[in-house]
This record gives C-alpha cells, sequence and structure tokens, in this order.
C-alpha cells in the first residue's frame, strides 16, 4: 500500500495502531512496527547483532514487545529528525543522537550477558536472561565509564509500553477505554 496524506491522517493518527512510514524498495509505506516487522522491513540504523540483542531484551522486559515490532519502531526512530523523535529518550533528557544511547545500552547489555554465556544474549537462558535485567534495572546501575543502564533499562522498557499498549489496539488488550485527549476529526482532508 503506497502511502498518500489521507491514509496517513486516518491509519496514523485516527486508526487503531501506531503507524510509521517505512521506505521499500523506493516506495513509502504506511506500516505498524509489527507489521514492518513480519515483513522484515530492512533495518536502517541498527545492525543484526544490536536488533537480535534488541529482541531479545524486549521479550524479556514485555512479553510480545519483540512481535509488536519494537526494533522496527526504535530503528525508525534512530533515523527521524530528533525533534520529531518518540523515543522516550528524548524526554528524559538523553542527548542526540539517541542512536549512539541505544547502541551503547545494548553494548552494555551484551557484554554483561557474555559474562554469563559465549554467545551474549543469544545464548542465555531465561534466569541468566532475568539476571541481566535485574542488573540493568538497578537503580543508578552505571558502566565504569559512566553510561546510565538504569536509564537505558527505563528508556528501553517505556518504548517497549509504548508500542505495546500506547495505542488504541492496546488499550483494547488491557480492557481499558481509549480516551485520546484529542481525536482527529473524521473526514479531514485538508
Amino acid at each position: 500500500m503506497a502511502i498518500n496524506r489521507r491514509d496517513f491522517i486516518q491509519r496514523g493518527l485516527g486508526g487503531a495502531s501506531l503507524a510509521l512510514a517505512f521506505d521499500i524498495g523506493g516506495g513509502v509505506f504506511l506500516l505498524t512496527p509489527g507489521e514492518a516487522r513480519a515483513q522484515a522491513v530492512a533495518l536502517r540504523n541498527l545492525g543484526a547483532a544490536e536488533a537480535a540483542g534488541l529482541e531479545r531484551l524486549a521479550d524479556a522486559l514485555l512479553p510480545g514487545a519483540a512481535a509488536a515490532g519494537l526494533t522496527h519502531f526504535i530503528d525508525h526512530q534512530l533515523g527521524v529528525d530528533p525533534d520529531a523523535c518518540l523515543l522516550i529518550a528524548k524526554y528524559f533528557q538523553v542527548p542526540p543522537p539517541y542512536a549512539d544511547f541505544y547502541r551503547t545500552g545494548l553494548a552494555e547489555c551484551e557484554r554483561l550477558a557474555r559474562l554469563e554465556s559465549p554467545q551474549g544474549l543469544a545464548g542465555l537462558g531465561e534466569e541468566a536472561l532475568r539476571s541481566v535485567i535485574l542488573a540493568i534495572g538497578k537503580p543508578g546501575t552505571k558502566t565504569a565509564e559512566g553510561f546510565d543502564l538504569s536509564l537505558f533499562y527505563l528508556c528501553l522498557r517505556s518504548d517497549a509500553v509504548d508500542v505495546v499498549y500506547g495505542t488504541p489496539a492496546g488499550f483494547e488488550k488491557l480492557n481499558v477505554p481509549y480516551m485520546a485527549h484529542i481525536v482527529p476529526p473524521e473526514g479531514w482532508n485538508g
């Protein structure tokens, strides 16, 4: 489905899911992060190892986050203007570019995982993965270089919650009425 302005407004703002514009094969398509993942849309900002680690962490933090497309959401947002970025890191005053923050956080999680398994995050059992999550989630946890792992944990977990539950469909999963502060007017075609 090629994107046009009407589709973007109707689906991206008034639809049941978070929809983003993905450039696929020279065309721009409006997809949810989960659809982008299901269609194996190429990542533009994260490497394969980073994406694999992110997927593993995502589901440990919030089951279903990987399938909901958290990796594609983060990858997409790393490529937009920082002022338009939807990543929670922006609101915690993480200095742009946000890619540095996410890459460093992922690399540190991978380093911690390799203390438990030579395969890193991909090779961790559930208990070892839980230990990594608990270590980074402890308030004030910083690396020797001063990187705030607890802030990375908070941002990644919040991004996961946004992708899984921050849409009308997500509210429906929770059986909570979605009451938007501002709902786009129907039929708007400006």
